[in-house]
């Protein structure tokens, strides 16, 4: 999939603004560590449309991240009112997407244009009073990475939405809960919380919730006009006040085939259905409340008058893959183990797959290797000069700093099994409905009935359509109900119109799913379809499925002043999406000792799961549930493989060692890792590829540069020490006081490619040529200094180095239908390149 194009930003630390008084003078030294590489979005596109500045680089525009602003709760405010300033220049708070809310970082922009900005971004309408974080959620799509659309106006027609009952539903849902209790001067009082309680209801469920179609000559033009490979045949696409996703269906024919002429929109206009159209249900209209003054299509007409009056683009977000591009094996995560039922002796059989991989790249299989390391024949594209020397020269594979490169990777991949992250046959697809439903309601069959029943759903890939049953997961995964089994099947009516479709899981219309997924729609999010058989067995295909039957609550409407900004901002990054989930896995591996223990945490996990569903809607809502006192008390410690999820310092944080599956694999994982021998051997590498024997050696010069790495070294040991010192807080703290406090010292991180860059600038002031450069830090690392790591020999000359080597025939895989070789499910055969038609730059 093509990625639009990066632009550079400054992206600061809260503490980097509070610490300099939110005046930051920067030199061009130090502004180059502040910057980071963002993909294109339709708010850099005005920011440029304002300034006439089409560069690379984006300097009117920044980002803050502001982990740990709690403990500073005034100097928060302070920002988000006020802005602070770089050199001189005012910034003021921005837009912010959803990511980012989630994340807790927030955009500014230079304030001569922020006016202009928001005018654009608002297409300058009044908004009144409504719902201020909606709003906010739908200006921050601005700042959702896009291809954008220049000058390209497809006709785009909103039709309605369709909502349909699905009676008698068996389901789990939250009441508030009244408790009695005694207060400590002995008064009764009431307390109430969220519990959960069994319902049978009618469910009306938004059929086709964030989805539309559209022609096949829109794939074609927008597959043109991003100059992608792949056909583009579902498309999440972007615009003010537009979200969501379209999928190519040839409704001309399926409609001329039934005698239908005319589609009718939502405000009653007929549109002929011979035009190409991208044709959007109400839902992916966002704008359709700010923007009705008349109730009838001028209302559609002034909002593609303001969109050309502030020149706004239609943009692609995201797109499907192709068959041939989808995944057969993706790495799974511990949410959706976690809850499967299973004997530890069947449960240790999903990591099979993953060991049997780890251990072909640990003894050098070459298909392994290459495949991991992404240099396949077809698509030698190295991402960094440890690859490059590899396609030069695979000897490489033995130099030490390549090395510890490929065993790092690896490590990484090793601690990530450790916390449920195995490969599994099964692949992340678009959340789809029933596409011949929906083109059916578009047609005005007010009782479309579709092409799939209430326990089916269809999906293909390269090796053909899916048949028989087949788990749907979703992300973030909280209780066993969001398991989600439904059976793969085809017919007539989705072979004629649907087949084309790729990396698409499309879902009936008859049955609750994308409930059952923790509240999914069909706007673009993405579902795991699974195909393992020891995970089917391990799910409850009876279990009662927990909905949120209050998902469409907001908070009450408000204008969009200074003061309800900050308290919107402010309430919002309060994320407790994270804190939600782990308590879910607390819950999930502690060891009951009743029966009647087992069923209260099964019932407090439910509880959370749509406390968990509230918190991901909550930057949209504003609507947040409290975890009740009597979760929140027994949710931790956190169970051991945690570790290896986030970076938990294990001297001060507690962590459970119950005897759940999850944490017998992790034990079982330790001890196989223990075992591993490496075949790659150091032994037998001539160091001398990397020196270009040409270039005449200057003992001077390569004194200077000796002098440079001795200065390197002491430096990074400092920072090391300094680093050490922060993660042991409590043991330093008398040391550290003056210099840092204990609440900073946790986001604290080390900028290592800052002191790099510091060091390379003067290596090169010493010796500009890069390849004798190169020369002499791979004879200090490997005459001189032998016994130490070569880091600083390619972060000095890594460019050098894969010059100074000389290019031999390469043997690389190729993916093929017929090869001999298996990676993850896909088929390879071997390859030799001549030496003549390897390039790398």
């Amino acid at each position: 999939m093509k990625a639009p194009p990066l632009y550079k930003v400054r992206k600061f630390a809260f503490r980097d603004i509070v610490n300099n008084d939110f005046n930051l003078n920067l030199t061009e030294e130090d502004n180059e560590r502040f910057i980071v590489k963002q993909q294109d979005n339709m708010l850099f596109r005005q920011i440029r449309l304002i300034t006439g500045d089409y560069g690379s680089y984006i300097d009117k525009f920044v980002f803050v991240s502001c982990k740990g602003w709690e403990s500073k709760e005034d100097k928060m405010d302070r920002l988000i009112l006020d802005g602070f300033y770089i050199n001189g220049e005012h910034f003021v708070c921005s837009e912010r997407s959803s990511s980012m809310t989630r994340n807790n970082i927030l955009s500014f922009v230079r304030s001569d244009i922020g006016e202009q900005l928001n005018e654009r971004v608002s297409m300058g309408l009044d908004f009144g009073k409504c719902v201020l974080s909606k709003l906010y959620a739908y200006k921050g799509l601005m700042l959702s990475s896009c291809h954008c659309l220049d000058n390209w106006y497809p006709k785009i027609i909103i039709v309605p939405d369709y909502y349909r009952v699905i009676p008698n539903q068996r389901i789990k849902c939250l009441y508030d809960k009244i408790i009695e209790f005694i207060d400590k001067n002995g008064n009764k009082r009431n307390w109430t919380q969220k519990d959960i309680k069994e319902d049978v209801r009618d469910i009306t469920i938004n059929a086709f919730d964030g989805c539309g179609i559209h022609h096949p000559a829109i794939s074609k033009i927008a597959k043109e006009l991003i100059q992608s490979k792949t056909d583009l045949t579902s498309i999440l696409w972007r615009a003010p006040f537009i979200k969501g996703v379209t999928h190519e269906i040839d409704y001309e024919r399926f409609l001329r085939e039934r005698g239908i002429s005319k589609i009718v929109d939502v405000w009653g206009v007929e549109h002929d259905i011979s035009e190409p159209m991208i044709i959007m249900t109400e839902s992916m209209y966002k704008g359709k409340k700010y923007f009705k003054e008349f109730g009838d299509y001028r209302d559609w007409d002034k909002y593609w008058r303001l969109f050309r009056k502030y020149n706004h683009c239609l943009g692609i977000a995201k797109y499907n893959f192709s068959k041939e591009e989808e995944h057969i094996y993706t790495r799974i995560n511990y949410q959706i183990l976690q809850d499967l039922d299973l004997p530890y002796d069947e449960f240790e059989l999903l990591a099979k797959d993953s060991v049997e991989w780890a251990e072909k790249i640990i003894n050098g299989d070459t298909i392994y290797t290459y495949c991991f390391l992404g240099l396949l024949a077809d698509d030698i594209n190295p991402e960094n000069n440890y690859t490059k020397s590899i396609v030069k020269n695979p000897m490489m594979l033995k130099e030490k700093g390549v090395r510890n490169y490929l065993v790092s990777l690896l490590k990484k991949k090793l601690d990530e099994m450790k916390c449920g992250k195995l490969w599994i046959e099964s692949c992340f697809r678009f959340l789809t409905p029933d596409l011949i439903m929906l083109t059916e309601w578009i047609g005005g069959n007010k009782n479309p009935d579709g092409c799939l029943n209430s326990d089916e759903f269809w999906t293909s890939n390269k090796n053909g359509t899916y048949f028989g049953d087949f788990l749907i997961e979703r992300n973030p995964h909280i209780c066993r109900s969001e398991h989600v089994k439904l059976k793969a099947v085809t017919n007539e009516l989705i072979e004629k119109y649907c087949s084309h479709l790729s990396n698409v899981c499309m879902v009936n219309c008859k049955s609750i799913t994308p409930q059952k997924l923790n509240g999914a729609d069909f706007d673009g999010d993405l579902v795991l379809v699974v195909n393992n058989s020891t995970m089917m067995k391990g799910i409850d295909p009876h279990a009662i499925p927990v909905v949120d039957t209050e998902d469409k609550t907001t908070v009450e409407e408000q204008y969009d002043t200074k003061e309800n900004r900050l308290k919107v901002i402010k309430r919002t990054m309060k994320n407790m999406i994270g804190e939600y989930s782990n308590c879910a896995t607390t819950y999930h591996n502690k060891s009951p000792k009743t029966p009647e223990q087992k069923e209260k945490y099964i019932r407090y996990i439910d509880i959370i799961s749509v406390l968990t569903g509230k918190s991901i809607d909550y930057a949209k809502t504003g609507v947040l549930y409290k975890m009740p006192k009597n979760i929140a008390k027994g949710s931790q410690p956190l169970p051991y493989f945690m570790r290896y999820a986030k970076d938990y310092d294990v001297k001060t944080k507690k962590l459970s060692r119950s005897y759940s599956n999850m944490n017998r694999l992790c034990f079982a994982l330790e001890k196989w890792e223990k075992s591993i021998r490496w075949k790659y051997s150091l032994n037998g590498f001539d160091y001398k590829i990397m020196i270009n024997d040409e270039i005449p050696h200057n003992e001077n010069t390569y004194n200077q540069i000796k002098q440079i790495y001795k200065e390197y070294n002491r430096k990074i040991n400092e920072l090391t020490s300094f680093q050490y010192k922060l993660r042991n807080y409590d043991e330093y703290a008398d040391e550290l006081f003056d210099i840092i406090s204990k609440t900073d010292s946790k986001n604290f991180v080390v900028d290592w490619r800052y002191y790099y860059n510091q060091f390379k600038s003067k290596c090169l002031s010493v010796c500009p040529d890069i390849c004798e450069l190169a020369n002499y830090v791979v004879k200090l690392s490997y005459e001189e200094y032998p016994k130490r790591d070569t880091r600083f020999m390619w972060e000095m000359a890594g460019e050098g180095i894969v010059k100074n080597i000389k290019q031999v025939d390469i043997t690389l895989p190729l993916k093929s239908s017929d090869g001999n070789y298996i990676y993850l499910g896909e088929k390879y055969k071997l390859i030799r390149i001549g030496k003549d038609d390897v390039v790398i730059d």
